[in-house]
């Protein structure tokens, strides 16, 4: 996984700010900005993209749990997000309802040209980590970063912090190509 992921359309409905149906619509969009007064639902579409990848938002602060995510007083949030990677293009939808006991995701698949990859909501996080090369530790601290957190990140101890930059500017090749040059040295010395 690891290649360069774009959004290009998510639909949202039922899920927290967004009650009624809503399309944010990314294609064309090399870069784009969310501006709005506060409580305009800017972080809210940051949260779709994510859950709908992830089945979590950052703002939870049980992982598991899925019903803070329906809008209040309906009793189901549906999310789908058609995103790109290395220009392939993916759907990922999960339907969380709402139950006497909490909350359930109904319903969770990724779908690449109508074949379906992923039929659960454990298999579709698991699918899109791999997709993506990233987990959501990974994915919401260096592309999305939760209000906030940029502070986390720069005060992080500087190990976790380098593993982080290490995965995610793959600066993990320099230290494969360096161990190919150790061990070509190696051969080559009896030579």
């Amino acid at each position: 996984g690891g290649g360069t992921v774009r959004p290009a359309r998510l639909e949202v409905e039922g899920f927290t700010a967004f009650r009624q149906p809503t399309v944010v619509d990314f294609a064309g969009a090399d870069l784009f900005a969310l501006v709005g007064p506060t409580g305009a639902g800017k972080t809210s579409v940051i949260d779709a993209l994510t859950f709908a990848l992830y089945g979590t938002v950052p703002r939870l602060d049980d992982r598991r749990a899925v019903a803070p995510v329906i809008s209040q007083n309906l009793n189901e949030a549906r999310v789908r997000l058609d995103f790109t990677v290395d220009g392939e293009p993916y759907t990922a939808v999960r339907v969380v309802r709402a139950t006497k006991a909490g909350a359930t995701t109904k319903e969770a698949r990724l779908e690449r040209a109508g074949e379906v990859l992923a039929g659960t909501a454990d298999e579709l996080t698991a699918a899109v980590t791999d997709l993506l090369g990233l987990t959501f530790e990974h994915f919401t601290t260096c592309v999305s970063l939760p209000q906030g957190q940029f502070a986390r990140f720069l005060h992080d101890k500087p190990r976790s912090r380098q593993d982080l930059l290490v995965r995610l500017l793959d600066l993990g090749l320099y230290e494969r190509v360096a161990s190919a040059a150790r061990q070509r040295a190696a051969l080559a010395r009896p030579r």
